[in-house]
């Protein structure tokens, strides 16, 4: 009996097999293979009539001999003993040259153009659950920079990235980690977004140059994701735009050129929180701030749990997040219940390891 935990695995192979079939049905390879198997089987049958009484050979035996000549091979272990079988040999590799060097010349095609479309931009993708970044420039770079540090160092799971550029300079101009797919087109086209199988992605990151685009371009995503869940993360460079970005369909919203303006204002007149501010945001330069369960601290107050952070893994708890509520600094006599979460922030490395450990002990 087929094991669960089969099926999903069969379901991927068909979809992929699928997906192939479609392509190559794009294209003319099926109707060169057709020309190919008739020639096959048209010789097969002539050197039958004319050979199969002289030397006593079954269909199978003339099929066999019929392909070895056509694909141009021919062992000798079968060969025509009469004037009318040399005749349908002629026949047989001289049409067999034709149309083995088509079927070749058009499968080298088909396989050309794969490569061309991927160095392009302009192939599909079959991932699952991946990430998608729809953006271009420094936002996008920084973007999948931080995501490929953050799977590296075990802080989120291990998924393919797949990044949207609208046009091939931007794609040949993206200074981004080996392993991530890059696909040019507009995201405000259907197509574009089917390529990136924006319907399976997990989560999806948009970083685009002003607010109205990013609005039609979650607008799109919806569309495209057939009523799929899809958690959208988008950038807003306006405050004044972020109602609309939310009201688009994006789970959460980050205000850019605030938070910019903010570390600039900060390290006029306090530098040191300015890069503090800085450093702790990515994970690029060894500490971050993660999010943790605080299912394991049930029932203890928030002063025991700092001080068995600290302790043990030197990992500082700064903010306890309840539901939607970010309560920081928190109380120290702050009871935390199961479903809470705790900000957190230490080495990258650390971090990691407490993870583990949290996932170990569940």
């Amino acid at each position: 009996m087929m094991g669960p935990c089969l099926i999903p695995i069969l379901v991927h192979l068909v979809r992929k097999v699928t997906r192939l079939f479609r392509s190559i049905k794009a294209s003319r390879i099926p109707y060169v293979a057709v020309g190919f198997l008739a020639v096959v089987l048209f010789n097969s049958f002539m050197f039958w009539l004319v050979e199969g009484h002289v030397q006593g050979l079954s269909l199978m035996d003339a099929v066999y001999w019929a392909f070895i000549t056509t694909a141009t091979i021919g062992y000798g272990d079968v060969v025509p003993h009469s004037w009318a079988g040399r005749i349908v040999a002629v026949e047989t590799a001289v049409t067999g040259i034709i149309v083995f060097t088509a079927f070749v010349s058009v499968l080298a095609e088909y396989y050309a153009s794969l490569s061309y479309r991927r160095l392009m931009g302009l192939h599909s993708v079959g991932f699952k659950e991946h990430y998608v970044v729809i953006g271009k420039g420094g936002s996008l770079e920084a973007v999948v920079s931080e995501l490929d540090v953050n799977m590296k160092s075990g802080n989120i799971p291990r998924r393919r990235i797949v990044v949207i550029v609208p046009s091939s300079e931007e794609k040949e101009e993206l200074s981004i980690p080996e392993g991530v797919e890059v696909l040019v087109g507009d995201p405000l086209i259907h197509e574009v977004l089917e390529r990136a199988n924006v319907e399976e992605a997990g989560t999806l990151i948009i970083a685009a140059d002003d607010d109205s685009t990013t609005a039609l371009t979650i607008l799109a995503v919806k569309r495209a994701a057939k009523g799929k869940e899809v958690k959208i993360i988008a950038e807003a460079k306006r405050k004044e735009s972020i109602p609309l970005i939310r009201e688009a369909g994006a789970d959460h919203v980050v205000s850019t050129s605030c938070f910019s303006g903010r570390l600039l204002a900060s390290a006029a007149f306090e530098a040191p929180v300015a890069m503090l501010l800085d450093d702790i945001s990515t994970a690029v330069k060894g500490k971050d701030l993660a999010v943790i369960s605080a299912k394991r601290f049930k029932g203890m107050k928030y002063v025991d749990v700092f001080h068995e952070l600290m302790d043990k893994h030197n990992i500082m708890p700064i903010a306890v997040v309840k539901g939607r509520l970010m309560i920081y600094p928190p109380r120290l006599d702050e009871e935390l219940v199961e479903d809470d979460g705790l900000v957190v922030l230490g080495e990258v490395e650390k971090l990691r390891r407490l993870r583990k450990e949290a996932a170990s002990s569940t």
